[in-house]
């Protein structure tokens, strides 16, 4: 049986398994050195009010869908009151107390955050859907955040509401 004695390295070099790969504390230290330079530079990638911009766009017209809805359920004249931040739905007939939403039983009223605003383009009365649904006239709102923006139309008739990209 041979005897195990320490083989003698040869001018100082290491056996051939430590020579491979990085040790626990190198790759440590090069994870951390990765997830802090993607904590500095993500922010500046991604600009979060364009991230939200579809999302919240698509939740306005959501509600103004509702907005038609309720006011051909209820039969009553609902006013859609939007500029810069805000937007909120009352009764035509009373424009200073809020619509309660009766899904919520609170106020039916949405804030746009992270920068995105909204801009009526329609240079007209308040947009007011009648107690069968029908609006008072077409409009379209602009929902824009930095450089992008979205359409946001309501046709005169039907009240058909549609989004699209602007140019």
């Amino acid at each position: 049986m041979p005897s195990m004695k320490p083989v003698a390295h040869l001018g100082g070099q290491r056996p051939p398994y430590a020579a491979a790969g990085f040790t626990l504390i190198e790759m440590v230290v090069v994870l951390v050195m990765m997830g802090i330079l993607a904590l500095v530079s993500a922010p500046h990638l991604v600009s979060l009010s364009a991230a939200t911009l579809d999302s919240q766009t698509k939740a306005f017209a959501s509600d103004v869908r509702r907005t038609q809805l309720l006011a051909s359920i209820q039969g009553v004249s609902l006013c859609i009151q939007a500029s810069g931040t805000h937007y909120s739905v009352v009764q035509c007939a009373q424009p200073t107390v809020p619509f309660i939403d009766p899904a919520t039983g609170l106020a039916f009223a949405g804030d746009f955050q992270n920068g995105v605003t909204l801009t009526n383009a329609a240079i007209v009365p308040t947009l007011a859907f009648n107690s069968l649904g029908a609006p008072n006239h077409a409009t379209r709102f602009i929902v824009s955040a930095d450089t992008s923006s979205y359409l946001v139309d309501i046709a005169a008739l039907t009240g058909y509401v549609s989004i699209t990209v602007a140019p």
